[in-house]
């Protein structure tokens, strides 16, 4: 069987002949699956605020359907690494399971298991150009514990590979890559006014015409602008409608007007 870190290697390599996101995407879920890891989840965030700016995940449809309904980002241990500066933690589900005190916690865990996702390891990896991600992988290998405790360092390397050469462009990726970021949203919501001066900000509108848009004082713009940027953490309007739009918090097909 291949160690964990020549298939790092080999992953490394191979990535370096693909020049889309969706097909490096597409070419390491199929390496991780044919290796023995059954999910891969990956998310962009602010360390400093905990706001997550994309996320996306090869889970199947039917368990992110659980995870939504159970409310379960609320109680993710593993997602509170956005916040909680650990930087990297192994889990197994069903242990984790029995061992939770917390109602939400326990099922989160017992509802993985039963999805087959019994091994999680996850790890917060510096990125270039000031961003951070959060690589968690999921295996039903029987020795999945041993890799992931005794293998750790070759893990991080494999981690590390993964969040370096992966962005959050996933559409038409044929392995089904699906959009973690309505369910793990962790900005403030934006007010309805808000995101219609954002979406209309998207249509390349200035202040001026936004205000007359929506009946509005071009102050009144500016301080809806200023109030999204700041729920989002962003530095400019710009970047504040891309992570808007990025997190799933606004769709351009929603309406504009009230």
């Amino acid at each position: 069987m291949q160690s964990v870190s020549s298939f790092a290697l080999n992953l490394l390599d191979e990535l370096s002949r693909r020049f889309t996101d969706r097909e490096r995407w597409e070419f390491v879920v199929t390496s991780l699956s044919k290796f023995g890891f059954n999910a891969l989840n990956l998310a962009s965030f602010s360390p400093e605020s905990g706001v997550i700016h994309w996320a996306r995940t090869s889970m199947s449809e039917d368990w992110l359907k659980i995870y939504s309904d159970g409310g379960y980002a609320e109680g993710d241990p593993i997602l509170a690494q956005v916040t909680n500066g650990v930087e990297s933690v192994y889990v197994n589900a069903e242990s984790r399971a029995k061992a939770s005190n917390l109602e939400i916690a326990s099922k989160l865990f017992s509802g993985l298991g039963t999805a087959g996702y019994h091994h999680l390891f996850s790890l917060v990896v510096p990125c270039p150009n000031d961003e951070v991600k959060i690589v968690i992988l999921s295996s039903d290998r029987p020795d999945a514990e041993q890799i992931m405790t005794e293998q750790a360092r070759e893990m991080r390397i494999l981690a590390t590979v993964i969040a370096t050469n992966l962005g959050s462009e996933t559409e038409g990726v044929p392995s089904g890559i699906h959009d973690l970021g309505p369910l793990v949203a962790s900005a403030p919501p934006l007010s309805q006014r808000e995101k219609q001066v954002l979406l209309l900000l998207g249509d390349g509108l200035r202040n001026d015409q936004i205000a007359a848009n929506l009946d509005i004082k071009e102050v009144t713009v500016r301080a809806h602008l200023k109030t999204a940027r700041e729920k989002l953490n962003a530095p400019t309007r710009e970047a504040a409608l891309v992570r808007a739009v990025q997190m799933g918090l606004l769709r351009p097909a929603m309406t504009h007007h009230s």
